[in-house]
């Protein structure tokens, strides 16, 4: 059995994102048909076209963290799955850096496939997690999703 950090909020570079990576591939060889891994990373450009120097991620982690798993436990639940796994990292980032990934284990493709769009959309809304752009030209801004 591998061995597969908890869903939650990891500060940037606490957490091994390719090993986590490796562990999940060795979870419960043979049981899952599927493993499906959604990585987010830090955008360049903001929604109003700005250039982004940086993205800051804070977060109240004692109800991220509960709130992660949530997500996770009703995923299992809804769509079947055999596992799911939510990792979000705080911290500064610069564009183009992991900032969050998810993890699927599904016997069923059609499972699988299905339940990760309702993981991503629930962990963008719902997590108490806030992010702040940081522009090139030196202003920034709090953003509401």
């Amino acid at each position: 059995m591998a061995n597969i950090p908890e869903s939650g909020i990891y500060e940037k570079g606490k957490l091994d994102f390719i090993n986590v990576l490796s562990e999940a591939l060795k979870r419960d060889p043979g049981k899952d048909g599927i493993i499906l891994y959604y990585i987010g990373t830090v955008k360049d450009l903001s929604r109003d076209g700005k250039k982004v120097k940086q993205l800051y991620i804070e977060a109240y982690e004692e109800l991220a963290n509960k709130k992660l798993k949530e997500i996770c436990y009703d995923t299992v639940n809804k769509f079947m799955v055999n596992e799911c796994r939510i990792y979000h990292f705080s911290g500064y980032f610069s564009p183009g850096e992991t900032l969050v990934f998810a993890i699927i284990w599904s016997r069923d493709r059609s499972q699988g496939l299905s339940a990760l769009p309702y993981v991503i959309e629930r962990y963008k809304k719902e997590p108490t997690i806030w992010k702040k752009e940081i522009y090139e030209d030196g202003t920034s801004k709090w953003l509401e999703e």
